[in-house]
């Protein structure tokens, strides 16, 4: 009887509850008492709702446990539980703008804010498809650069820099992780790659040292802060996001035809004085495709690229709660197959963020969020994807991919000693074997705080950051022909494990004291920190595999190996901060971080690191109360110190190599030696940074506009200098010398508009350049022949040859006293590049080389529009890149040396009846012309990978409250998006200029995604 009186309760409730109530009313400014047109009336915890007429009246239908939430642009938000209303008129006022902006280890009000951050709501990306949360960066926020590179399933880790390169210790391609910012989800280190999109609530990106000197030794690439969506007070609500995509390649390489490969290989035969390849009969047989020997089927990328290849990503959350407790859950599924034959990708995402009020005093939350990658990709001759497409792009198409015999081919019989030998590229990805990676990460967080009196908040944090990356690579014996023969190729089939396991353990505790003094307001942070990090390494291999059915370790015996290793750092911390404003007109802040990091030797392993900002609202002055329409009007400045540790793990201690055999009495026994040189001085780097900025509002808060000048200077650059021959083969110390500037400027407009009552819309845009100089340098740095670090140009320049031009005849090539003696002597002719003699000694050689190009992006922008009108809205990004220069990786007829291919660039080729043209002569085993994979550079080969680019195109429609609301929802979005559907750009035609590859970057780049997704959001 009691279960059937409870049953009835809950329906009678849940029939009360399902009898909606129309509430009207009038949204007025609370100043003036003028009715706010368009004003936004929402149903909190979903997202339907109103806005409001010309006479700033509005009616909504809904629940009346409803609470209803009141905003409009430059206004401050209020909330009201409808419960027995029908009338509900509302005064909003522009005092109470209060719009609070996660900062290091709290929040501010962002009209206070003295340092320069950027920030990002969710809102503000709508419904781009992206498959990491990176991605949403993209264009948004001023002084970040963000290049994409690749849309691999599973590995499409973007590049990003704050505010330039700061280091010298980049790689060549200036994208490990020295030069990346720190990245903190909800508090705890992590990747952009371990947050699904749809979990963040909001981005804040710390770019000076004042805003991220509160992280010291961690921040001096700049900081990320990413806060993910929390549970609210209200009933449950069920939110459904999902889409569907198909993608497509941005770009496809479009190669020499079998006909023109072999034309232009007999060209070039003939060029340099040898005997054309392939006869008349064989050209015209190339040219009809009838014969099987002589019909290849079209370019790799037919048949190695997919079309429309498919992507679907689907998120479920959970949020609700109580005055005592509130809950949010979610779970995340991705499938993606990738643009490129045998690659896909499956990703499994969950996240809980419980918090729990104890009492007054005393609160608790457990946050535990993770995710689970399966991908896969060819392994191709234990080289991967990368491999496939660099021999897509190279290999001459001359082979069938099946002989009549059915066999892939390797080589053909017909064409014996006038084709490669290699097995088929896509034969090698589709049967050659696979590698798999599976990747786990967990992150569970537990935090308590603790209220002893009003005002000072005590808080312990900890967090354990685990990652699990297991990969398997096996390379399966393949059976080809040649057409004739048939034979076993790729090796003997082998299998190889590996494991990498790391774990990174933070505590911290935090004490925060805010207090106002009549107009004085006065904020404190004091805390401690304890960082720890391990990583241990196992792998194991075998060979002698006789098939792909089975590839445990233990199912062959033919050179079995193992190997493994392990590492550890800590990092313990000190820091602190002080906040005061003065009637949020004057206002201070003073940061400072006390790090000690193990990775340095005794000496040094302490550093201190200061920052303070000062900011001046002159807005808020008597002086400025005659401009009605000045909102805000606030000067910044702020000075301040970074540090970075980056330098790997133990460059203060002398290490040992353990397995170092020697020769004993004729025989090889085992021993140990020092394989690195040690430095018990090295000492931090350190980062400073000076930034003016200034941030204006204006039109009732209608138009913002944040501008920023800084000038970043890293000190005592960590870096490994060659050491001389003869201290043998050692690993050269890790020493302090040099100095890098990166300085620039950076601009934020956004302006928000209606018409009428019912027409909404809102522009913004964002511009940043900036200037990367090696200030200070004890020796040159070169690295693969043609990229130097010099004083007085930016890190990792091209260097090397200046091509002013073509010889048009041979008596040309040959004047050494007009030209210079150039370096390819008496095989230089008509059709040739010619070399700048920038000495002028009347010689070309090593001498001549120059700087040539600058791999550092200089200007970046985004601009975005968006409009809603009655239930339909629509939003377009653009994003670009000015200035950023590349080397193509495919330049060069040297190409054609072996039965390497070229693109159709060089059917415009220098011929003598073709001399307006700017691509030299083609020539087999010839380097004159060329830039490929071995230096120096050449100037032609230097591309500028400039564009602009529509990377997200969106249109939907949000159904009528009243209409949804019949099914059972509280919310029912359908929209059609693009991605990259349109690029401008000057660079190589048939590839992206938005490679994350700078050197080499069009020779085996994974291809970026074109992509096309319908999708729907439900709420109930």
């Amino acid at each position: 009887m009691k279960k059937l009186f409870t049953l009835i309760a809950f329906f009678a409730v849940s029939l009360a509850y399902a009898q909606d109530v129309t509430v009207k009313g009038t949204v007025k400014d609370g100043e003036t008492g003028e009715p706010l047109i368009g004003a936004n009336i929402l149903v909190k915890g979903s997202l339907s709702g109103t806005i409001t007429d010309l006479d700033g009246n509005y009616s909504i239908t809904t629940a009346p446990e409803s609470t209803l939430v009141f905003s409009f642009i430059g206004y401050g938000t209020k909330e009201v539980v409808i419960g027995s209303k029908t009338t509900i008129d509302v005064a909003l006022s522009g005092s109470e703008l209060d719009e609070v902006v996660v900062v290091g280890y709290g929040t501010q009000k962002k009209q206070n804010l003295t340092g320069a951050v950027g920030t990002l709501n969710t809102e503000d990306i709508g419904s781009q498809s992206v498959t990491s949360a990176a991605n949403a960066l993209q264009g948004r926020v001023s002084g970040v650069q963000i290049i994409q590179g690749s849309a691999q399933p599973g590995n499409d880790n973007p590049t990003i820099q704050i505010r330039g390169v700061g280091t010298v210790r980049s790689s060549i391609s200036g994208q490990n992780s020295d030069s990346a910012p720190l990245v903190l989800v909800d508090g705890v280190q992590s990747t952009l790659n371990d947050v699904h999109p749809n979990d963040i609530e909001s981005f804040s990106v710390l770019k000076d040292a004042s805003s991220a000197a509160i992280y010291g030794a961690r921040a001096a690439n700049g900081v990320i802060l990413v806060t993910t969506k929390r549970g609210k007070t209200g009933k449950p609500k069920v939110s459904l996001n999902s889409y569907i995509a198909f993608q497509n390649a941005t770009a496809t390489p479009s190669m020499l035809s079998p006909y023109n490969f072999a034309l232009l290989k007999n060209e070039a035969q003939t060029n340099t004085g040898r005997a054309e390849l392939y006869s008349q009969e064989e050209l015209e047989l190339f040219q009809n495709g009838n014969d099987p020997m002589y019909n290849s089927g079209g370019s790799f990328f037919d048949e190695g690229y997919r079309k429309g290849a498919p992507l679907q990503n689907h998120y479920f959350s959970v949020t609700g709660g109580t005055d005592y407790v509130k809950y949010m859950f979610s779970v995340g599924f991705q499938d993606q197959e990738g643009i490129v034959i045998e690659t896909d990708s499956k990703r499994y995402n969950f996240r809980s963020n419980v918090d729990v009020k104890i009492s007054e005093k005393f609160r608790t939350g457990f946050n535990i969020s993770g995710s689970y990658t399966n991908s896969n990709e060819p392994n191709y001759n234990n080289y991967g994807v990368t491999q496939l497409i660099r021999d897509m792009i190279r290999y001459a198409p001359l082979n069938p991919y099946r002989y009549e015999n059915g066999y892939i081919s390797m080589g053909n019989v017909d064409l014996a000693g006038r084709t490669s030998n290699a097995i088929h590229p896509i034969g090698l990805a589709k049967y050659g074997g696979d590698d798999n990676t599976k990747f786990y990460r967990a992150t569970p967080n537990l935090y308590v705080e603790f209220e002893p009196i009003k005002e000072l908040v005590l808080k312990a944090n900890g967090s354990v950051y685990v990652q699990d990356r297991k990969q398997s690579f096996f390379r399966n014996k393949m059976t080809v022909s040649d057409g004739e023969s048939v034979f076993t190729s790729n090796g003997l089939g082998e299998y190889r494990e590996t494991d990498l396991l790391s774990t990174t353990s933070t505590f911290e505790l935090t004490a925060r004291y805010n207090k106002t003094f009549g107009k004085s307001t006065l904020g404190g942070l004091a805390g401690y920190t304890n960082q720890a990090y391990r990583q241990d390494f196992l792998s194991a291999a075998n060979e002698g595999y006789n098939s792909d059915l089975l590839t445990e370790l233990d199912v062959a015996s033919l050179n079995p190996s193992v190997g493994g290793n392990a590492t550890e750092w800590a990092l313990q911390s000190y820091f602190g901060r002080i906040t005061y404003d003065y009637e949020e007109k004057y206002l201070a802040e003073f940061n400072v971080r006390y790090d000690g990091s193990s990775r340095f030797g005794e000496n040094n392993r302490f550093g201190t690191f200061p920052s303070f900002s000062v900011g001046w609202n002159m807005a808020k002055e008597a002086f400025m109360s005659q401009l009605s329409n000045v909102n805000e009007l606030k000067l910044r400045a702020s000075w301040g110190q970074l540090g970075n540790q980056n330098i790997g793990n133990y460059p203060s201690i002398a290490t040992v190599n353990l397995d170092q055999p020697y020769v004993f009495g004729n025989s090889l026994v085992a021993g140990a030696a020092s394989r690195a040189l040690a430095n018990p001085d090295v000492k931090w780097e350190t980062t400073e940074t000076t930034d003016i900025g200034m941030d204006l509002t204006i039109l009732d808060y209608k138009l913002s506009l944040t501008a920023d000048y800084y000038n970043r200077k890293s000190k005592n650059v960590l870096l490994s200098p060659p050491v001389v021959a003869t201290l043998g083969n050692l690993s050269p110390p890790v020493q302090n010398q040099g100095e890098v500037q990166n300085k620039g400027y950076e601009f934020s407009l956004n302006y928000y508009g209606n018409i009428g009552s019912e027409f909404q819309y809102s522009l913004s845009g964002n511009w940043s350049h900036n200037d990367n100089t090696v200030l200070k340098l004890d020796s040159e740095f070169l690295s693969a022949n043609k990229v130097l670090t010099k004083e007085g140009y930016p890190i990792n320049s091209f260097y090397g040859h200046v091509v002013t031009g073509l010889f048009q005849s041979e008596a040309e090539a040959q004047d050494a006293e007009t030209y210079g003696a150039q370096p390819g002597g008496s095989l230089v002719g008509a059709g040739d590049y010619i070399y700048e003699d920038t000495d002028g000694n009347g010689i070309v050689d090593a001498s001549d080389r120059v700087i040539i190009g600058d791999p550092n992006i200089r200007n970046t922008y985004g601009m975005t529009l968006t409009v809603d009108y009655k239930g339909f809205n629509f939003r377009v990004m653009f994003q670009g890149v000015l200035g950023r220069d590349v080397e193509n990786g495919v330049y060069g007829t040297d190409g054609l040396r072996g039965f390497s291919n070229l693109t159709n660039l060089y059917l415009d080729r220098w011929t003598p009846e073709n001399t307006d043209t700017d691509v030299p002569r083609v020539a087999t085993g010839y380097k004159y012309n060329t830039s490929l994979f071995v230096g120096p550079a050449i100037s032609p080969a230097i591309l500028d990978a400039s564009y602009l680019r529509m990377k997200h195109i969106e249109l939907g429609y949000t159904f009528p409250h009243e209409m949804v609301e019949k099914i059972g929802f509280s919310n029912l979005r359908v929209y059609i998006a693009g991605q990259n559907l349109l690029t401008i750009t000057k660079f190589a035609d048939g590839f992206d200029p938005e490679d994350a590859s700078t050197f080499n970057n069009v020779n085996d780049s994974y291809p970026q995604a074109k992509t096309v997704s319908m999708g729907v959001n439900i709420s109930f």
